[in-house]
């Protein structure tokens, strides 16, 4: 094969260009106008393509678009990249543990939405014209593919209408997403067979049992061995990785790796990297920032490129038989309608739920066109039917929205569903997890950095959840830093064994350098950390807590601090006391105190003071408890209940908070005090207000303060 000559490097970047930028200026106006953007990019390739651009303007198409196959194929490898990273995305929104609370009733639902529409595309493929076949002698390979069509939904666009219309953590909204997730998975398995069939010309018993067997083989080994693999993977690379965005990258790397193999064993590569997208959703260590940098690639550069090359190889005029098109629209949406509500009644939902799900599950979407693009690559369709099913994914994500709001309007939830939602958004409002929990200890000498190492550790017990004790040192002592005396390296081993019997899975040890200590910690703490676990300065003369490398970390991290000051009592600790106020910053401190006294089986007691001022008319009244602070007490009570934490939620009034705070320490013999605190800005040293300084320099017990990151 000769190189790419300037002329083809030429039309490429042109072609490129204007699907790019036609395509995302379209799904901003269909954004505008409430619709999904996919359906803008699809339109930006019908523009440019043959229906418009091609059949009233033919020279101008012409001179984008020159009959030259090379030029295709760049534009062509491109679009397949952006539906293996569509893919991929839509592997990752795979709730598996929703199916498991939603998949019993939605199974029937999913079930039904494919058969039924599955027999009904059967049958459509079967008794269509010849003249709509790709080729007329594979009308059985044309009839199972129009089965798949007909039979898949499009689960992006479902999980985004019901974000738009507040029902995703409806119970109905999660029964439409669950049969969404299960008919996604069973199309994608279905057209996986109907592909590799395909691709083998014709339809032999052995070449389906070949192809089935691949696929059960496949799902075997990511589901038992290749999981395990990714998840070890995405926590070591979360780890030890050091360039930037290597948590995208192992995301993409995966997927790729997944969808060579499923190519080279005759299953369509878009498979592999679905199930790689349901493997790595699987992984505590999936970080938000890393989706994000995934959806920025996909959504904002391969995707509209590859929807707009679906719409450009889209003729609408190639569609000689209109009443053909409306028939399929038909039977598309028909077969879908009753399937879904026959599976909806049979799981018990009224008739206005089930109308509800099955027209939540009529939209094709994206979907629906990487099929009919898929289709039309193996030859199965020809250009009248792929411009049809195109159509159908463009109407039914059309319609779908609307038709759902209209018929949720002014359907409340019952009882049981508004107590499940109102317990699911409280323990969305903890700030802090122990699964694939990431945590920096600083390393130090004395009883303080030992008990942050405890504390880290009990926290950081989750199989995927990783423990760094990292040792810090200035540029003046490199050499002492990189050739460690025995002294720090006794030191480090004492903190790694503390980590470990307390039960850290994965503890890392590692050394850092730079012109001062405390720049050496902000740097490693950029890697992500959820938190950064130090101990109390043992300098005299410093603040309560620490000097000034602890207060140039707390002003400058972008993670929380948790400060720990050791008051000799053994480990593990027993009797926990959280102030709060019911402020996040305050919350943060009792989810702290929950997770230790989960993994420990310590007894805790939440504690809100409602602040009265000092009069003679209060001094009798001062320890009643105050009605105000009851609901925040009794909060982080049942914040503990899915933990199974029994929390002692305690109110009491007093006209110096401080006061009450020391004393129920001392009534209670607490062991550990545990505060969520604001760092305020101050000169050189750290402050968190008098009333928390005051508690600091006079409670006996063992303390651990959470600074809220600024930020």
């Amino acid at each position: 094969m000769s190189h790419l000559n300037e002329s083809q490097v030429l039309h490429f970047l042109i072609q490129f260009t204007l699907l790019f930028v036609t395509a995302r200026a379209l799904a901003d106006v269909m954004k505008r106008l409430g619709q999904a953007t996919v359906i803008g990019e699809l339109l930006a390739g019908i523009l440019l393509g043959p229906t418009l651009l091609g059949h009233f303007a033919p020279a101008i198409h012409r001179l984008i678009f020159p009959p030259d196959a090379i030029v295709n194929h760049l534009i062509d490898g491109v679009a397949w990249l952006g539906v293996i990273m569509l893919l991929l995305m839509t592997g990752l929104e795979t709730d598996l543990d929703l199916l498991k609370r939603s998949g019993r009733g939605a199974l029937p639902i999913s079930a039904l939405g494919v058969v039924v529409p599955g027999l009904t595309g059967f049958a459509l493929g079967w008794t269509l014209p010849a003249v709509y076949l790709a080729h007329p002698d594979q009308r059985l390979l044309f009839s199972l593919f129009m089965a798949v069509a007909m039979a898949i939904s499009a689960v992006p666009v479902i999980a985004k209408i019901l974000m738009d219309l507040d029902l995703m953590r409806r119970d109905l909204g999660m029964t439409i997403l669950a049969a969404g997730i299960i008919d996604d998975t069973l199309g994608w398995i279905a057209l996986s067979i109907v592909a590799g069939l395909a691709t083998r010309g014709a339809i032999e018993l052995r070449s389906l049992g070949a192809i089935v067997l691949a696929i059960i083989i496949f799902i075997a080994f990511c589901y038992y061995v290749g999981g395990v693999l990714v998840l070890r993977l995405m926590r070591w690379v979360d780890d030890h990785a050091m360039a930037e965005h290597a948590g995208m990258s192992a995301l993409v790397g995966v997927a790729m790796v997944c969808a060579i193999v499923t190519q080279a064993i005759g299953i369509h590569a878009v498979f592999g990297a679905f199930i790689a997208g349901v493997m790595i959703g699987r992984s505590a260590r999936l970080h938000r920032l890393d989706r994000t940098d995934l959806e920025a690639a996909t959504v904002g550069v391969f995707a509209p490129v590859f929807f707009g090359y679906s719409g450009l190889k889209a003729d609408f005029f190639a569609i000689h038989q209109i009443w053909i098109a409306g028939a399929v629209l038909a039977i598309a949406i028909a077969g879908k309608l009753v399937g879904c509500v026959a599976g909806a009644r049979l799981h018990g939902l009224g008739w206005r739920e089930s109308l509800a799900v099955a027209i939540g599950m009529d939209a094709r979407g994206g979907m629906g066109i990487i099929v009919g693009l898929i289709g039309l690559n193996l030859g199965v369709l020809g250009q009248e039917m792929y411009a049809i099913i195109i159509m159908v994914a463009i109407v039914t994500s059309l319609i779908t929205p609307p038709l759902l709001a209209w018929m949720l309007v002014g359907l409340e939830p019952g009882p049981a569903e508004t107590e499940r939602m109102e317990r699911e958004k409280l323990l969305a409002r903890l700030p802090f997890s122990k699964a694939g929990a990431k945590l920096l200890v600083l390393s130090g000498g004395g009883p303080h950095a030992q008990l942050a190492t405890h504390l880290a550790a009990v926290l950081g017990n989750h199989p995927d959840a990783s423990v760094t004790i990292f040792r810090a040192s200035a540029a003046a002592s490199a050499g002492a830093a990189s050739l460690p005396d025995d002294d720090v390296t006794k030191n480090l081993a004492v903190l790694r064994s503390i980590a470990e019997r307390s039960g850290a899975r994965n503890v890392i040890d590692r050394v850092g350098v730079a012109e001062t200590v405390a720049e050496a910690i902000l740097k490693e703490s950029e890697r992500g950390y959820d938190a950064i676990f130090a101990g109390a300065s043992q300098r005299g003369g410093d603040d309560a807590l620490g000097g000034e490398i602890l207060h140039e970390i707390v002003a400058k991290a972008r993670a929380p601090v948790v400060i720990v000051r050791n008051a000799g009592a053994p480990i593990p600790l027993r009797r926990v006391l959280a102030p709060t106020t019911g402020a996040p910053f305050s919350r943060l401190g009792a989810n702290l105190a929950m997770l230790y006294a989960h993994a420990t089986g310590a007894a805790m007691t939440a504690l809100y003071v409602s602040e009265a001022p000092f009069s003679m008319r209060n001094i009798y009244r001062r320890r009643e408890p105050a009605a105000n602070g009851g609901p925040i007490a009794e909060e982080i009570r049942k914040l503990g209940e899915p933990l199974g934490v029994a929390i002692k939620a305690r109110v009491e009034t007093g006209g110096r908070p401080e006061n009450v705070i020391l004393n129920a320490a001392g009534r209670d013999a607490c062991d550990l005090l545990v505060m969520g605190v604001l760092y305020r800005p101050s000169n050189g040293r750290l402050d968190f207000g008098p009333k928390v300084d005051q508690i600091l320099r006079n409670v006996r017990c063992a303390v651990a303060v959470a600074v809220t990151p600024e930020a």
